[in-house]
């Protein structure tokens, strides 16, 4: 059995075994020891718990945090982890498939290293990400969640926000879905390469970019996963603000007629992005100028579209028109 014991005011680790719901003592976790809870019950009440070593949840295990749990090396979570307090990570934090991490109304969650999230987590209270937090199962927040400047959030999994506050100070990207309103003050970065981000809610771009990569004229039709260039779908209304960055990827050209729906919009579209009016000069890239409308799709999507090439009866029409012209002056 694991048993932590103070001994001079020094904290030492015994044997490390399994612990069946009983107090965590307040105690250093050195590097290279393992701690296993795979029975319900197991609480930290101490005044701090400091883990240089590696936690191991396994199972359908329960392990609570009432006051100070720090991880500074590996904690994986294979059952339920509750947080009622203080959990800091300056570490690496896995949360598996079929796993749960709450973050309780009274908690408070600070990440400054990686979380992967395979499984379900649920913020009730404040979750501060500096960061790297990548979703791939379920993040539900109903309480507040913001990634500070120096964080990125990488959701390829669905982020439920609908009754909370969750703002981005710092990098959002990935082709997850997002449910609920999003406040945008950093960068916005649709796809790992190209890709589709879905808002289920409104879109509030305060302030920093959005990045686009342009690698081909396919939306996906559907298949969201198929699309070759990066575009954003609102189902709500969006407030614009902020740069527009556009790259071209994977050896992709531009040429006369291209055309890319970057921002699809269910509600009312208000704003624009920075320096960028209607029909404006977005940038040139290899011989071809790339212009902006707000006013694609529908009447209020944002799309770049590049110069058309004139229809042949328009040709023809201008060519008699010159021609006539022609003779006139001859006439003269």
């Amino acid at each position: 059995m694991k048993c932590l014991v103070v001994l001079a005011a020094v904290c030492f680790l015994i044997v490390p075994s399994q612990l069946y719901g009983q107090q965590i003592s307040p105690n250093p976790n050195p590097a290279g020891n393992t701690i296993t809870v795979d029975t319900s019950g197991a609480y930290n009440e101490s005044d701090f718990f400091l883990n240089n070593g590696t936690i191991d949840i396994t199972n359908d295990g329960e392990l609570d945090n009432y006051e100070t749990l720090t991880n500074n090396n590996v904690l994986t979570n294979d059952g339920l982890l509750n947080n009622w307090k203080f959990l800091t990570n300056y570490g690496t934090m896995n949360n598996n498939y079929g796993s749960k991490i709450e973050n309780r109304a009274t908690g408070n969650l600070f990440n400054d290293g990686t979380i992967a999230i395979a499984g379900t987590l649920v913020n009730s209270g404040t979750w501060n990400n500096s960061g790297l937090l990548i979703n791939s199962g379920m993040l539900t927040n109903v309480g507040t969640l913001t990634n500070e400047r120096s964080g990125t959030l990488t959701n390829n999994g669905t982020m439920d926000t609908t009754y909370a506050y969750f703002v981005n100070n710092g990098l959002l990207n990935g082709s997850g879905h997002i449910i609920g309103s999003y406040t945008d003050h950093g960068i916005t970065k649709p796809g790992n390469s190209s890709g589709v981000m879905t808002i289920d809610g409104d879109y509030f771009k305060r302030a920093g970019s959005k990045e686009i990569e342009l690698g081909g004229l396919f939306d996906g039709d559907g298949y969201n996963s198929l699309t070759e260039f990066d575009w954003i779908d609102v189902t709500g209304n969006v407030e614009l603000a902020g740069l527009l960055n556009v790259e071209l990827i994977d050896g992709f050209e531009l040429h006369r007629g291209n055309w890319f729906e970057i921002l699809r919009v269910g509600g009312t579209l208000t704003g624009q992005y920075d320096g960028l009016g209607e029909g404006d000069l977005v940038g040139h890239f290899g011989g071809q100028d790339l212009f902006i409308t707000y006013g694609g799709g529908d009447g209020n999507d944002v799309a770049l579209f590049t110069n058309a090439v004139p229809e042949p009866t328009t040709v023809l029409i201008w060519s008699m028109l010159a021609g006539l012209g022609m003779t006139v002056r001859r006439r003269r």
